[in-house]
């Protein structure tokens, strides 16, 4: 392998290993391949981008063909019928009235396009002092500039870099387990939504252009919100003439078990920001999707944006593939049997466990939150040698997980049984096995 190739990602721990970088050659269906022939189930989903699974022949010949017929068709001046196409079929399957889409190269450049959009949208109404972004603890919206400036600032993503960009403010994630409103309470209060509202007065509702938020933060420790809680940011941000804006390139096209998080609640964002799994990870495209009244203020304006790469045929194909395999093959509906599956079955595994706090998710989005205790829910600590070490662990039992605390598991919309139960098997007894080698007083 050349020297010369500078490795990144959130998972660092294959970097750290004497044999070196995990080199992967091979994959089909959940399965992945590294160059001495070993298979692992992918529980990380590439980088939660793997959806209708390795290896599909049909995806990569929808590729193919499109690429011979034309390779390139730029969006600022012309269009390709595939990316005519992916826009309708996507505005089939989006919910409310998000019936238009700005298609982009990757989600990250969504995030980018949602800010710029949703400060337009009320600059090109007059409305030139709302410039604010109300953005959530636990957040993760991507490495770009705006991505980093709107995630939580714990996560470090601008560590030596700079200051953020300016108009973010944060407020609390709801996080039942360990929120400061109610987490000992005997039900949710919905105080973390109240704090968005509390935000909202504090900086002036007329300063305020939007609330950012991802249905379900994924990296952030798959925080699933009580369902009272988006319908009641919807009703806030209606109140005082707020954009709703869910970040949905982790949770969108079947993740959570529906088509996407927001489905789950009935609260349609007024900007919608999709990516990863919208082309399985064929190939790289993001789009923000807008509700008609956001796209019919921006189309009478010059919008001075756009990116070289957005719409690319060949990745409309790819989507437009993607797409279909989830609705033909009921992806979905397997996302939401397999993932409780999964949950119940590390339930049962891992009951007697002392270090395992809870154990929660959507669909396939599944976290195993580690404690020192569990009835001061301490969070464990955990080494960077202990987190290696888990990370080894999971590679010899034949899984490539999401190591940290919590420890994360997010595999293809297509897992059998079979695998979710093997799964369940190599998870649990990697955490039994750090559990294990801890010191008591730990």
């Amino acid at each position: 392998m050349s020297s010369s190739l500078w490795f990144q990602g959130q998972v660092q721990a294959a970097l750290r290993q004497a044999g070196g970088p995990l080199l992967l050659v091979r994959g089909e269906g959940s399965r992945v391949w590294d160059d001495r022939g070993r298979a692992y189930l992918d529980a990380r989903s590439g980088v939660w981008a793997v959806t209708v699974g390795y290896g599909r022949p049909d995806v990569a010949a929808a590729v193919h063909d499109q690429l011979r017929r034309l390779s390139f068709a730029p969006l600022t001046d012309a269009a390709s019928p595939v990316a005519v196409d992916l826009a309708a079929r996507l505005a089939a399957v989006l919910p409310g009235d998000l019936t238009m889409v700005a298609l982009v190269p990757t989600g990250s450049e969504a995030v980018d396009t949602a800010l710029k959009f949703a400060r337009l949208y009320h600059y090109a109404g007059g409305r030139r002092r709302r410039r604010i972004v109300i953005s959530r603890e636990y957040a993760t919206h991507g490495s770009t500039y705006a991505g980093a400036s709107l995630s939580d600032p714990d996560r470090g993503l601008l560590r030596g870099i700079g200051a953020p960009i300016s108009g973010i403010r944060f407020v609390p994630a709801p996080y039942r387990y360990r929120c400061r409103f109610c987490a000992d309470g005997p039900a949710c209060t919905l105080a973390c939504a109240g704090a968005v509202e509390e935000a909202i007065a504090r900086e002036g509702p007329d300063r305020v252009a939007a609330v950012i938020a991802e249905p379900v933060p994924g990296p952030g420790g798959v925080l699933v919100p009580p369902d009272e809680y988006w319908p009641r940011l919807r009703a806030i941000c209606d109140r005082d003439g707020i954009l709703l804006v869910a970040d949905e390139v982790i949770t969108g096209f079947g993740r959570t078990g529906r088509w996407f998080a927001s489905d789950h609640w009935q609260a349609v964002p007024d900007l919608m920001i999709l990516g990863k799994g919208m082309t399985g990870g064929y190939q790289t495209l993001g789009a923000v999707a807008m509700r008609r009244h956001i796209a019919e203020r921006l189309d009478r304006r010059l919008i001075p944006h756009g990116f070289t790469y957005s719409g690319h045929p060949a990745a409309c194909a790819a989507a437009l593939a993607c797409l279909r395999i989830v609705d033909e093959e009921g992806l979905t509906v397997r996302a939401a049997t397999e993932g409780a599956r999964l949950r119940e079955g590390l339930r049962r595994a891992l009951a007697a466990c002392p270090i395992v706090g809870e154990i929660r998710g959507l669909g396939l989005m599944v976290a195993v939150e580690l404690v020192e205790d569990r009835g001061t829910r301490t969070p464990l600590r955990l080494k960077a040698r202990d987190l290696d070490r888990v990370a080894q662990d999971l590679r010899d039992r034949g899984v490539l997980a999401f190591v940290d605390n919590p420890v994360i598991l997010a595999p293809p919309l297509v897992i059998t049984e079979r695998e979710t139960d093997d799964l369940v098997e190599a998870a649990a007894a990697a955490v039994l096995a750090l559990g294990a080698r801890l010191p008591a007083a730990r």
